[in-house]
């Protein structure tokens, strides 16, 4: 592989996106990674060792979410140079930044703020949903542009796929993330979970669609442990549910490891969660819908519910509940890390070769 510079959004967070980046660096060997904004200590602890460039003073990366007006102009002006390619993660705002070399964009999913505004404006006050709406067309323009400067672009999923087909017009192809164990060491949490419990993984985002899980998961006589920013908030031992908060990640493996079943509710544009809870032996019941269609194998990895209801979701846990962990941890490993990187060096090569 050539001289590769990694982009990302912005590095504030535990997440998906922020999880591929991580093994990005890792599969790929890269040093760098230019950003938005950078937190330490709320983001993964392997990007410490790398060369972090944020556009953001460390200052004001806490409310970077709050500054979206200003964003669009800050991603212009940061700039990314000194190699001889850039692989750009982006769910809004890598792809808007000035590349000095050509660069290949992997879409977690077209800005959700932009194109799936009932998605995105569920956490927004009125005033900004006013905003939003207003400058939706002049912001839409822009990011357009932005995207159809890349050399190629890729999709994590089908879903996303057609998504920034519906969105910019443009095709892409279809890798999907890479799925490694979160630790190769489990460690308790630091206080007392029940048996057989069921795990929602899921950021404070209404789209997450966490009390679904929590619902279905009572439904089908199972605690639920919630794990993530904000589920603290939902904390409720005494009625089964356990919000955990943010844990680290030889902590979420022992949750992975220990639940009975992994729920996806949301509206995911892959589903890296049931897949990282697979690879430690653990089923997952989910809606039927988004990149679950092509995260969960019915009937091996675990089961769609029939409809977004409680009672389906809960039907969906019951079935789940009985495969067999050896296939299930088979079905997780062809996600690896090896694989993507392979496809993803292919497609690097060709853009350099037509560029």
């Amino acid at each position: 592989m050539t001289d590769l510079v990694l982009a990302h959004d912005y590095l504030v967070q535990v997440g998906g996106a922020e999880r591929v980046v991580a093994e990005w660096a890792a599969g790929f060997g890269a040093s760098r990674v230019v950003t938005l904004a950078y937190r330490p200590e709320t983001t993964f602890e392997a990007f410490r060792d790398l060369d972090v460039q944020a556009s953001i003073p460390p200052a004001m990366s806490g409310q970077v979410e709050r500054m979206l007006p200003a964003l669009p102009a800050i991603a212009a002006r940061t700039s990314v140079s000194g190699g001889d390619v850039a692989l750009a993660s982006s769910s809004g705002w890598a792809h808007r930044f000035r590349y000095g070399m050509p660069h290949v964009v992997y879409v977690h999913s077209p800005a959700r703020w932009l194109y799936a505004a009932d998605d995105y404006r569920l956490r927004l006050s009125r005033f900004r949903r006013a905003g939003l709406a207003v400058s939706t067309p002049v912001l839409r323009r822009g990011d357009a542009e932005a995207m159809a400067r890349a050399s190629a672009i890729v999709a994590n999923s089908e879903v996303t796929r057609e998504r920034i087909r519906a969105a910019y017009g443009l095709d892409s192809t279809v890798v999907h993330p890479p799925v490694e164990p979160v630790a190769t060491d489990a460690a308790a949490p630091p206080r007392d979970l029940p048996d057989g419990f069921a795990v929602v993984v899921a950021r404070d985002r209404g789209y997450k669609n966490v009390r679904l899980a929590v619902d279905a998961a009572r439904e089908a006589g199972l605690a639920i442990v919630a794990v993530g920013a904000g589920s603290e908030a939902i904390d409720a031992p005494e009625a089964g549910v356990h919000g955990l908060g943010r844990v680290t990640d030889a902590e979420l493996c022992w949750v992975y490891r220990h639940a009975a079943v992994v729920l996806g509710a949301g509206r995911e544009d892959f589903g890296l969660t049931v897949l990282e809870a697979a690879l430690e032996g653990t089923p997952a019941a989910t809606i039927a819908a988004g990149g679950y269609l092509e995260t969960v194998q019915p009937g091996v990895s675990g089961a769609h519910a029939a409809s977004v209801t409680v009672s389906d979701l809960a039907d969906a846990i019951r079935a789940a509940r009985g495969m067999d962990p050896a296939a299930v941890r088979a079905w997780g490993r062809r996600f690896r890390r090896d694989e993507h990187v392979a496809r993803l060096t292919a497609l690097i090569e060709t853009a350099l070769e037509r560029t």
